[in-house]
């Protein structure tokens, strides 16, 4: 493997911003399968699988589907 190639390994190259959102979502829902490989990420609710062009768009509809909890949002933010 040469060096410059790292960075493909990343599961998001281009948004590793994206990461700890993906995380938190994943901590919060663990029965949302989400993938990363290929072109496009992917997630599947119950038997809906949806696909969008970014890590970011695929977050803000799943969090459209499970709103993060008002109230969890607020102990974190006060902690």
């Amino acid at each position: 493997m040469m060096p410059g190639n790292r960075a493909a390994l990343w599961p998001v190259p281009d948004e590793p911003d994206q990461v700890p959102r993906l995380e938190r979502f994943r901590a919060e829902h663990p029965e949302v399968i989400i993938l990363l490989r290929g072109a496009m990420p992917k997630a599947w609710v119950g038997g809906r699988k949806i696909a969008r062009a970014t890590l970011r768009g695929l977050l803000d509809e799943l969090e459209e589907i499970f709103p993060p909890d008002a109230e969890a949002c607020h102990t974190r933010a006060s902690q």
